[in-house]
């Protein structure tokens, strides 16, 4: 028998113990804070504010004042909300625009997200409208909504963009992308979009085709549904979600550091099993988020081209990038790029255009805000980019565009004997 002696010395080794693990747990709960690395779980329910959020816009008339049953969100019409205009039609212009094209002009329609959008400056600072100055021979429409991913954006032109017949249709793709186009509810890829309620849809992949995963949230009474029994349609919308998928909840011994650490420690396993990343810090070729990206990237190219318009990829680097290049000269997404240029896209990265403008230049001068959106300098210089590649192409002249998208639809085998493709709506 253990004497009470010997008892009282083992209670004692295993709380010394026990308090050794949680004293290191803290440790290195603080070193990974000091790496960009902190607690963040995904959320079991809806935080009040979110539901005070959600009713005060289902009380506006009408309710639900941005939503959109199959984009999530999209622009405002006959907003002006700090200098960023949008017209009836929802893109950011000060007039609407006639389906029609002018035979003076070559249409450019522009979508993507914030980046194209041209958050945080004014509508005459966008390098759409600076182009339009520039260069008198182009009209350019800009049907970028901030926070889309490149899903919502080609969608978008599927459903708004077509019928205004574009010579040339703008794929923009800010970097961070990526992540968006596995991502279904905001607050769960991260904290930070606490107040962003609204869901989207995605695609998911299955043998190699797209599947149409719709928003699961399209109406009032979805929304009721959500305040009402918000921790039950979490689930149902976390079931959509990579972020939630590879996350955890929030629980009630969160306290103690070990299992906040562990939480952490078991995301970085998960993330690790379907990485987006690779451990030095640039695209997984193999992953979902990459087959996903390239894959819309495809249908999204071959769709304009089937439109009779002419595609170009446009990338926007966002911070992370402008600090990767010049402190390791090198690219995250480099794998990208080798797959556009493989495809024989056209695509344009404004990394370069930057770079080439001057690559000594402060961040701060060519970004505004926190999120990095390009400052008015910044959108100069992708203006006076693209002004250039347009010019060098020659895409100046209507017919030899047009004559570009015929040989494109049928050199990326997106047209041979079909009309436009469609994407199949996953059950």
């Amino acid at each position: 028998m253990i004497n009470r002696k010997s008892l009282l010395l083992y209670i004692l080794l295993i709380s010394f113990a026990y308090v050794c693990i949680e004293v290191i747990s803290y440790v290195g709960l603080r070193l990974l804070e000091n790496k960009r690395v902190r607690f963040d779980p995904e959320p079991s329910a809806l935080s009040q504010e979110q539901k005070n959020l959600i009713e005060r816009l289902m009380k506006k008339r009408p309710p639900l004042s941005g939503h959109h049953p199959i984009l999530g969100w999209t622009a405002k019409i006959h907003s002006n909300f700090k200098g960023a205009e949008t017209n009836s039609q929802g893109i950011r212009a000060k007039q609407d625009y006639p389906q029609d094209v002018d035979p003076k002009v070559i249409r450019v329609s522009a979508f993507g997200d914030s980046f194209t959008f041209g958050s945080e400056v004014s509508t005459d600072e966008t390098w759409e409208r600076q182009l339009e100055d520039q260069d008198p021979r182009f009209e350019i429409l800009n049907f970028g909504v901030g926070g889309y991913g490149l899903d919502q954006a080609y969608l978008r032109y599927l459903q708004d963009g077509v019928a205004f017949n574009a010579d040339i249709v703008v794929i923009g793709f800010m970097t961070e992308n990526i992540y968006r186009n596995l991502s279904v509810f905001r607050p769960f890829y991260h904290s930070s979009y606490s107040t962003s309620i609204y869901t989207k849809p995605r695609f998911s992949l299955q043998n190699g085709y797209l599947f149409l995963v719709q928003n699961p949230l399209t109406t009032v009474e979805d929304y009721t549904r959500f305040v009402t029994n918000d921790e039950v349609v979490l689930r149902e919308i976390g079931n959509k979600d990579y972020h939630y998928q590879v996350g955890y909840l929030a629980g009630s011994m969160d306290w103690l550091p070990s299992i906040r650490l562990i939480k952490i420690a078991t995301r970085s396993v998960k993330e690790r099993i379907n990485p987006v990343e690779t451990l030095e810090g640039s695209y997984a070729p193999s992953s979902e988020g990459f087959h996903l990206t390239t894959r819309i990237f495809e249908e999204f190219y071959c769709a304009a081209l089937q439109h009779k318009s002419l595609p170009v990829v446009v990338i926007y680097p966002d911070l992370n990038d402008l600090r990767r290049h010049r402190s390791h000269k090198s690219k995250r997404y480099e794998p990208l790029v080798q797959h556009l240029h493989a495809k024989g896209f056209r695509y344009l990265d404004v990394l370069n255009a930057f770079i080439a403008y001057d690559p000594r230049l402060p961040k701060d001068q060519l970004t505004v805000g926190q999120w990095g959106h390009y400052s008015r300098l910044g959108n100069s210089v992708v203006a006076t980019f693209l002004q250039d590649y347009l010019n060098k192409e020659k895409l100046t002249v209507r017919d030899h565009v047009k004559n570009l998208a015929r040989a494109a639809c049928t050199t990326n085998h997106c047209c041979p004997n079909s009309g436009p493709r469609k994407y199949t709506t996953a059950d």
